[in-house]
């Protein structure tokens, strides 16, 4: 008879899924996963606040935090590598990452809070909104116990997780270092927020710290990793928000046409006469407000800053800065 567990749900043979909770429907709970074997491992460990529901759930197991042998972070979201230093102060844990990723995990940010707080002035953020977002960048980085990366993986490297062997797959977009884990015998993929079911994952804008404007197209980056995701045929996919996915297809198509349409929306709003970043963002989403909105503008102008560079790449629109301000024009192509 099939064990059954309160906290944890087997998805293949030694491979158990833990949910830990995420505040808000988007994207919702952390999925976890428990590798058991010869070496113990972790995909993702949740919030450091979820710490001590990880620690029942690996309970039911008979597993403690000290005999955690390996964490694999899909990629550097706090949410994702939270619980890291607690399970490495406990016992013998090494952390894996993306070399793309490690600052984010090492020092909370990828980029200065300063570097954040510029960019988001030439958008034309309010001066008032600036100063709540700075004041939201600092307290973000107090969420999680940043931690040290022991070992960097790449494309196309071999890695071991509990019974099996996963490779490596390189799929950048969500985050400059995000990655999959592909199970190429069992045509299994653990994804990250790569592919979420029941929303299109945030593709952040990518800054620079010695650059005034992002230069990586973070959607462009995303689609191509879809691409590649959906040349492996995996036959089940497992996010780290949400439900497994079984039809790459589908969630693609799906994501491919919202894309479309948040591009004719944001075009839409630059033919009506609007070239400040911030005011487009708030036109896009007019119903963001209430105790989240630092984190929804940041949301939001990311989103809109990502489709606009692509904009740009396909010559529909000019970002310029002009007396200090992000200005947006369409461009109109001669007949």
């Amino acid at each position: 008879m099939e064990k059954e567990y309160k906290y944890s749900t087997e998805i293949l043979p030694d491979v158990y899924s833990i949910k830990l909770p995420l505040s808000g429907y988007k994207p919702g709970p952390v999925n976890v996963y428990l590798f058991k074997g010869d070496k113990i491992t972790l995909l993702d460990t949740g919030m450091k606040q979820t710490a001590d529901l990880l620690k029942k759930a690996l309970g039911e197991h008979d597993i403690r935090f000290s005999d955690i042998e390996s964490i694999i972070v899909t990629h550097g979201h706090l949410d994702h590598y939270g619980a890291a230093k607690k399970i490495v102060k406990a016992g013998k844990a090494k952390v894996t990452a993306h070399a793309e990723d490690i600052l984010a995990i090492e020092k909370g940010m990828e980029v200065s809070v300063g570097r954040y707080t510029n960019f988001l002035k030439l958008t034309g953020v309010p001066l008032p909104i600036g100063i709540m977002l700075g004041f939201f960048f600092l307290m973000f980085r107090t969420l999680s116990d940043n931690c040290k990366v022991d070992n960097v993986m790449r494309d196309g490297d071999e890695i071991a997780l509990g019974k099996y062997r996963g490779k490596i797959i390189e799929t950048p977009g969500h985050s400059k270092g995000s990655v999959c884990i592909f199970l190429e015998k069992e045509k299994v993929l653990f994804c990250g927020d790569t592919i979420i079911e029941h929303v299109t994952p945030n593709a952040f804008m990518m800054l620079d710290e010695h650059k005034r404007l992002p230069v990586r197209l973070s959607q462009a980056e995303f689609y191509e990793s879809l691409a590649r995701i959906r040349k492996l045929s995996p036959a089940m996919i497992y996010s780290a928000h949400g439900k497994a996915v079984s039809d790459i297809d589908k969630i693609v198509d799906g994501y491919e046409k919202a894309f479309a349409e948040r591009q004719e929306k944001i075009m839409s709003i630059i033919r009506s006469g609007e070239k400040n970043v911030y005011r487009i963002a708030r036109s896009l989403f007019p119903e963001i407000g209430g105790s989240k909105l630092p984190l929804e503008i940041f949301l939001s102008i990311s989103e809109v800053y990502t489709n606009m560079q692509i904009l740009q790449r396909e010559e529909k629109i000019s970002l310029n800065i002009v007396h200090g301000l992000l200005e947006v024009t369409e461009r109109i192509k001669e007949k």
